[in-house]
């Protein structure tokens, strides 16, 4: 990152915005990833093992050094230039649905993503120079779940038939710098309808999640 920087710095002598948007995905329940298999209605039962463990903090941690470590590092890297080298300096954030509702399956995703979202939120308050966005788009299409570091598969419908398309989002993101919009959701009534009724329903919410992604609890 700091040679990206030098070379930034060399060629356009600062920058006015920062464009954060970096993920890996995770798609298997917890407790599968950890190697545990009960089903209701046994007797017997399984518990996580030395090595299971190991292996779901290594999972774990191949997951929050890219939703957490990589927008953390970005932030250290160029935020100071950011500020001393722009007079209106602007950071975008694309985030998920997934770091403000919980999902099943997605767990280790859902966790990562809102440390990242609450860590520029907090970066925000500790900046108030710089006007910080933050884009929270549902499913969006394309090919990322293929970078699932459990090895999960994906068990929603299609994102490519049924998912955001990838121009509408970055359009979207582009008028949220212009116009330094703080919070943008995707869809906007169904994004905020769920992190609304979570709050006060959130057994519907969670039925939802469930359906959402053909998850029945075992």
């Amino acid at each position: 990152m700091v040679r990206v920087r030098s070379e930034v710095e060399a060629a356009w002598r600062g920058l006015d915005t920062i464009l954060v948007c970096a993920g890996v995905s995770a798609l298997r329940p917890l407790m599968e990833v950890a190697g545990v298999h009960n089903h209701k209605g046994h007797a017997d039962f399984s518990q996580a093992s030395v090595d299971s463990i190991r292996e779901t903090v290594r999972i774990a941690d191949a997951a929050q050094k890219g939703n957490y470590m990589g927008p953390l590092v970005s932030a250290v890297t160029f935020i100071p230039l950011l500020e001393f080298t722009s007079r209106s300096p602007s950071v975008l954030l694309v985030s998920s649905l997934a770091a403000i509702v919980g999902a099943p399956t997605r767990s280790l995703y859902c966790s990562t993503k809102a440390a990242s979202l609450l860590l520029y939120q907090s970066l925000a308050i500790e900046h108030p120079s710089i006007r910080f966005s933050f884009i929270i788009p549902s499913t969006v299409e394309g090919d990322f779940r293929a970078s699932a570091v459990d090895g999960g598969t994906v068990r929603e419908a299609n994102p490519n038939k049924h998912g955001l398309k990838r121009e509408a989002v970055a359009k979207r993101c582009i008028r949220a710098v212009d116009s330094g919009e703080k919070i943008v959701m995707m869809p906007v009534l169904f994004s905020r309808a769920g992190h609304f009724l979570y709050w006060i329903f959130p057994s519907l919410i969670e039925r939802v999640a469930a359906k959402k992604y053909n998850y029945a609890a075992q």
